[in-house]
């Protein structure tokens, strides 16, 4: 059966019952300093990763380590210091607190993650809401390929029973290999309720740092919009 555009076959890799989503924030360079560019064009994974903590420790942020090496992204569970997530939200909010209903969730979203090994990250202008996709998606019937929203490029989903498909999509030649993941429904769905969990422990420690950035009104509505879980 036909699943989809992609121009060319994917490879294929069935994920195990250790399958979890792990809630991550894109830390940009440019939101806490600046560095010389290592070069032009393509940086390798050490340049990526000397420049971003560069940028970093001109706002005190050092000793946090991305999820994956020359990443951007951070595991919540990673920034553990309350300066350093007062610094991440005071990045994000900008130089003015804004009104509760301009506030966006922080950049970033859900690593899909297998055992150790990090099988997908999010993509461009993802963030933390983007668990209600993956949740929608876990719970999915739909035999034909639809949109799982992680940012772009994104992910097609489609329910082939019993198993689930996740299939990324190519936009200007990323990622250069697409791949097919195929995950069993049930795994995803404790993946999801899971990760919901450690954004609700994660929004009391936003709510916290929030508290200690003048103009704050009302720091746990903004916290629980931060961490994508406005309507729960």
């Amino acid at each position: 059966m036909d699943r989809g555009s992609s121009e060319e076959q994917p490879s294929i890799r069935v994920t195990t019952d250790a399958l979890r989503l792990v809630p991550v924030v894109e830390l940009q360079p440019s939101g806490f300093g600046s560095a010389p560019y290592p070069r032009r064009g393509p940086w390798t994974t050490e340049e990526s990763e000397r420049y971003w903590r560069t940028c970093l420790r001109a706002s005190g942020i050092v000793g946090i380590d991305p999820i994956v090496p020359g990443s951007w992204f951070v595991a919540i569970d990673a920034l553990a210091s309350q300066d350093a997530l007062v610094k991440v939200l005071r990045a994000h909010l900008g130089d003015s607190v804004p009104a509760d209903d301009e506030v966006g969730a922080l950049g970033g979203g859900l690593a899909l993650v297998d055992g150790v090994e990090v099988l997908l990250l999010p993509t461009c202008c993802g963030d933390l809401s983007d668990l209600e996709n993956w949740r929608a998606s876990a719970h999915g019937s739909a035999g034909s390929p639809e949109v799982l929203w992680i940012g772009h490029p994104w992910l097609m989903a489609w329910y082939d029973a019993p198993m689930l498909h996740l299939r990324e999509e190519r936009e200007h030649g990323i990622p250069a290999q697409p791949r097919e993941l195929v995950v069993k429904p049930e795994v995803l769905q404790r993946a999801v309720r899971l990760a919901a969990r450690d954004l609700d422990v994660f929004s009391e420690r936003v709510a916290s740092a929030l508290q200690r950035i003048p103009g704050v009104i009302d720091a746990w509505a903004i916290a629980r919009i931060l961490v994508g879980r406005r309507a729960t």
